[in-house]
């Protein structure tokens, strides 16, 4: 007989199992009952959707994408279909005539069944599904290319992949980030010193980390030999010090504010994350840490400026991952950008 403890998460799994499904019923016809009704108040006007609605690097790094797709379709009534999580993302674009919320990839598998899209620029890989659905959701064009999750970042960075797999020419373009005032008001309301180094330290994802010990040595050696202050951005705090010119905004912040509060900084110090695509878009200059992810030894996911080096030191101990990177090489890399260290 079953444990205890195994049999309530088994019945946990199943109620949001069903509910999931359940609601993804419901949520897909109201979808297709507003695009039909668009659609008729649209008249002549086509209705065209980019999809990629995750993860928060990858649509960052693709934002070129929507201004491709305005390009082509000058007159047409562009959305962006994307998770609730990442909305922030596309909703103030310009080029952007609004933006639909996807609740799972099965979901926006039978939407496009369902034909309510006039054109689709998908930029998903086949095979990514729903763990409560099923389904098996394909994307032809990036299948004729032979894109697949075991090989994409060996064919190049992020926006030169995904742009190809929703049948663009492959994008070369400089991200961007749109940033409305009222969001750089709530950011000054802060008070933060001024042109700060921005950290951020952990990822989704414990490959890309670098140990925690490393960051608060980094963080001591910085504020001990440089007059500048330290903010730490991301979801869990990774450096525990307490000091006048260091301050964690960890959790504290959605992700257009942590956007302007990068793009404030004098240099950005991180792990391969979403706060570094913001770095990029934002043109600030950064010391990105790299390392081996799965079978990926030599990938870079940045298009535009820090694929070309402007303003940005990889450091990649290649063949390894970024957990081994050597300290010393870090802070090599920071007092290089940084210059000679002041004394404070």
């Amino acid at each position: 007989m079953a444990s205890w403890p195994r049999f309530r998460a088994l019945w946990i799994y199943r109620f949001h199992k069903y509910t999931h499904r359940l609601g993804k019923v419901w949520s897909f016809l109201r979808k297709y009952l507003y695009l039909r009704l668009l659609k008729a108040r649209l008249g002549n006007r086509r209705i065209v959707a980019i999809i990629l609605s995750e993860q928060m690097g990858d649509i960052i790094a693709c934002e070129p994408v929507a201004r491709e797709v305005r390009r082509q379709h000058p007159h047409e009534y562009i959305i962006w279909v994307v998770r609730e999580p990442y909305l922030e993302l596309v909703r103030y674009h310009p080029d952007l005539d609004g933006f639909l919320i996807e609740k799972c990839p099965s979901e926006r598998d039978w939407l496009l069944k369902a034909g309510v899209y006039d054109v689709v620029y998908n930029m998903h890989i086949s095979h990514r599904k729903c763990r409560y659905c099923g389904g098996d959701p394909v994307n032809p064009t990036a299948d004729k290319l032979g894109l697949t999750f075991d090989n994409y970042y060996d064919q190049g960075d992020l926006l030169y992949v995904f742009s190809q797999a929703a049948g663009l020419p492959a994008l070369t373009d400089d991200p961007k980030m749109y940033i409305p005032d009222s969001v750089r008001s709530q950011v000054a309301s802060l008070h933060l010193p001024p042109r700060p180094i921005v950290i951020h330290c952990q990822s989704s994802h414990v490959l890309r980390d670098w140990p925690a010990e490393h960051w608060n040595q980094l963080v001591s050696w910085l504020l001990a030999n440089y007059p500048h202050s330290i903010v730490e951005v991301g979801l869990q705090p990774v450096v525990n010090l307490e000091h006048p010119r260091f301050r964690s905004l960890c959790g504290q912040l959605n992700l257009l504010e942590t956007a302007a509060v990068i793009e404030q900084a004098r240099l950005f110090i991180g792990i391969d994350s979403g706060p570094a695509h913001m770095a990029n878009a934002g043109h600030i200059d950064g010391v990105i840490l790299l390392g081996q992810l799965f079978n990926f030894v030599r990938y870079l996911p940045y298009s535009g400026r820090y694929k070309r080096g402007d303003g940005v030191t990889i450091v990649n101990n290649i063949g390894h991952p970024c957990a081994e990177l050597p300290y010393a090489w870090v802070q090599r890399a920071v007092e290089q950008r940084l210059g000679q260290p002041k004394l404070v």
